[in-house]
């Protein structure tokens, strides 16, 4: 079960933020335009727009894999 989980997770981060990287390619942009100016060091990367794409992707998937592999780590 342990293995199970782990992959959920390191399968929803890898999809994640392949289809966030996806989504900018489709709409023709960059990722420094969506980069936040906030003159605070390492949390301009962390509180990045893009970040939080990955991470809405991210959410979709776990949920999904969760439910397919019987993981429940979501309550029922």
């Amino acid at each position: 079960m342990a293995a199970k989980r782990v992959a959920v997770w390191l399968l929803s981060l890898s999809i994640g933020a392949l289809a966030g990287y996806a989504t900018v390619v489709a709409f023709g942009t960059s990722l420094e335009r969506y980069a936040v100016d906030l003159n605070f060091g390492v949390l301009d990367v962390i509180l990045n727009n893009f970040t939080f794409l990955c991470l809405a992707y991210a959410s979709l998937v776990w949920i999904w894999l969760d439910f397919f592999l019987g993981t429940e780590m979501l309550p029922e």
